[in-house]
């Protein structure tokens, strides 16, 4: 009997052993996958020139994002994400436009030329007394999921009129190098919030996701 009972703790040992190796080694299996086999996000392209490194940048004016569908609530949406994270980023004072004729976003031509007309830095000075305006085109918008959201961004000096910083990203969620950004920004962004949805909660929401967006491309300045 003694030998039946042994035998029979044996199998069981080892059983358990397998099993928690199993677990063991599917955790380990899954950190592996997302730290060696995800790519890094390093979508975001941008440009910072001596000029802006150099200035001293008090007040910037920024301009209402464009985009081709001409849909207000997107616009505002988006503008107000990117008002959020330059106010959170601290570099220098953001002024919102107030009933100011976006000249620049009728340039149809301003990403392939970089130019901006006189009147327009001209006025912006005298109304809002900045040293530089921020314009932006919203490049790719779905709101369903997978979320995707494309941004091209610049910064024009008002003294120089020459473009100072650029930026251009596509944030796809379909892309698994996206979501594990996402989930770092979740952690810091929300440690102290609980939701059911974990950092989906931010999928379900293109307000939350364009400030996720905005975030990763004020961070270039």
């Amino acid at each position: 009997m003694k030998t039946v009972h042994t035998a029979i703790t044996i199998s069981l040992f080892f059983f358990i052993v397998i099993s928690t190796k199993g677990c063991v080694v599917t955790e380990v299996e899954g950190i592996a996958r997302e730290t060696f086999f995800t790519k890094k996000f390093d979508s975001v392209s941008y440009h910072k020139t001596e000029e802006y490194n150099n200035a001293n940048l008090q007040r910037v004016l920024l301009l209402p994002l464009t985009t081709e569908s001409k849909r207000d609530k997107i616009t505002d949406e988006v503008t107000e994400a990117f008002s959020i994270e330059l106010q959170r980023s601290a570099k220098f004072s953001i002024v919102e436009a107030v009933e100011f004729q976006d000249i620049l976003s009728q340039q149809k031509d301003i990403w392939n030329r970089g130019l901006i007309r006189a009147e327009t830095i001209v006025e912006a000075k005298k109304r809002y007394k900045v040293e530089a305006i921020i314009f932006g085109q919203i490049t790719q918008y779905q709101p369903y999921e997978p979320p995707i959201l494309g941004i091209k961004i610049g910064m024009f000096s008002t003294k120089s009129g020459n473009i100072m910083w650029s930026a251009d990203a596509i944030f796809d969620s379909s892309q698994a190098s996206v979501i594990k950004l996402l989930k770092s920004y979740h952690k810091k962004q929300y440690q102290r919030k609980q939701s059911l949805y974990d950092w989906n909660l931010i999928l379900l929401s293109m307000k939350r996701y364009s400030q996720f967006a905005a975030h990763y491309i004020i961070a270039t300045l």
